[in-house]
């Protein structure tokens, strides 16, 4: 984390400012859903950066552009990947459990530049000029994301499935691979599949190669390596994988 004794955080990316508000409180707290959510992890900034970037490969390649649409899950409180990459697509989905959701909606309001972001409530559109992000509650032991996606109007699922420092407990790859197979299987036979982006700090190397092992079994798997200077280079703790689901397991 970048600090998990501070309730606030002054950051700057490229040129812009940020205050986030995050919560010590909880995180330190013994709440049985988890609290990891309730920080900011130092890999937020480096990923905002990157996925904002006009030389960013995912819009190089044409997977993201001005029309896309992005899945996040396990959003946390950060927001500064949505509120850095959401003005140069059509629409980001910000997911987690519920009790992160109040804080992450708090940081993209007061960083959100005259008014206020797109959020939960249906119906509600975006403000002219600003970008689209919306928040829903999503958890991935117990919640349909295919629900979700068609409640919101994404009938055909999305361009990106993202997940950020994800891949921490045993106990969780299982549904966090199948919410990711579920949100890619509605492109199914589309001829546009959708892409999963997975960014993880490598800490604990057990952990991540059994999720690893997992999701090659669903997903065509490569590693990102970016050779511009960023926090994704060569020999970094901090990994990107792109995956693509395997013909066979689309239903």
């Amino acid at each position: 984390m970048i600090d998990p004794r501070a309730t606030v955080l002054e950051l700057t990316i490229d040129g812009r400012d940020f205050t986030l508000k995050q919560s010590p409180g909880t995180l330190n707290s013994t709440r049985a859903g988890g609290t990891t959510g309730a920080a900011v992890w130092r890999i937020a900034p480096d990923l905002a950066r990157w996925l904002s970037s006009p030389a960013n490969a995912l819009f190089e390649l044409g997977i993201l552009g001005i029309g896309a649409c992005v899945l996040e899950l396990g959003a946390g409180i950060a927001a500064l990947v949505p509120l850095m990459l959401a003005p140069r697509i059509s629409r980001y989905i910000a997911t987690d459990q519920k009790y992160s959701l109040k804080l992450l909606e708090q940081n993209i309001e007061s960083n959100t530049q005259s008014s206020k972001p797109a959020s939960k409530a249906k119906g509600r559109g975006p403000q002219p000029g600003l970008p689209r992000i919306d928040v829903f509650p999503l958890d991935w032991e117990t919640d349909d994301v295919q629900s979700l996606l068609k409640e919101i109007g994404l009938d055909t699922g999305v361009d990106m499935v993202f997940a950020s420092d994800c891949i921490y407990n045993y106990a969780l790859i299982k549904p966090f691979i199948q919410t990711c197979v579920d949100a890619c299987n509605m492109r199914a036979g589309s001829g546009r599949p959708s892409v999963c982006l997975v960014a993880q700090q490598l800490r604990q190397p057990d952990v991540f190669e059994e999720w690893l092992t997992a999701f090659m079994e669903d997903f065509d798997t490569w590693r990102l390596t970016d050779k511009s200077g960023t926090a994704f280079g060569p020999g970094s703790a901090c990994v990107l994988h792109v995956g693509i689901l395997r013909s066979s397991k689309s239903t």
